[in-house]
């Protein structure tokens, strides 16, 4: 499938209070393993519409399949054409892209996880962004954009190229860089 490619980091808790804590956006087409793409994070081309629509489906998603609590993420590919969505992805637990997203919006994606493992709700856990003021079931909100990119040392890696030399390798990524701005244009 030709089209974007877009990651929701979701928290919830036994309650079934749940949150975004992010979004995130790869600029590679399909086809760049998401852990060597760029990517913007909240997202920045989708409509409100579009946005609240993949927010709702992450919900679903993760209570059919049974995810109670904790850290997860689903990750969506839009056709530009029609808009349709296809799920590509989902994990049940936190995963590389949480670092991303706690980076981005200050919400401390593993260690909210770790307590909602053990009862907590997130109506009962203290937000760090506001250092306290509200409770982490307050969806972060933040007014800049973070671009992450990644640093790629293929010398060090030539026995991971694939046999034809294609350039069908996922996961070269060895470290990476992020910017901050407040217009996508100067954070990158």
């Amino acid at each position: 499938m030709v089209g974007k490619s877009l990651k929701w980091k979701w928290s919830g808790d036994k309650k079934d209070n749940c949150i975004i804590v992010c979004s995130i956006e790869n600029i590679d087409p399909m086809g760049v393993h998401t852990g060597d793409s760029i990517t913007v994070a909240p997202a920045q081309t989708l409509t409100d519409k579009e946005y609240q629509e993949m927010r709702d489906a992450s919900f679903k998603i993760l209570r059919r399949i049974g995810v109670e609590t904790g850290g997860s993420n689903v990750q969506f590919a839009q056709n530009p054409e029609d808009g349709r969505l296809v799920v590509i992805e989902m994990n049940p637990r936190v995963s590389r892209s949480s670092a991303l997203a706690s980076k981005a919006t200050g919400f401390p994606i593993a260690k909210v996880a770790a307590l909602l493992a053990v009862g907590f709700t997130l109506d009962e856990l203290k937000n760090d962004i506001t250092n306290g003021k509200t409770p982490a079931s307050f969806e972060p909100t933040i007014d800049y954009v973070v671009t992450k990119f990644h640093v790629l040392i293929l010398k060090s890696f030539q026995r991971l190229i694939a046999p034809n030399n294609s350039d069908e390798i996922c996961g070269r990524s060895y470290g990476n860089r992020k910017k901050l701005s407040r217009i996508f244009s100067k954070s990158h």
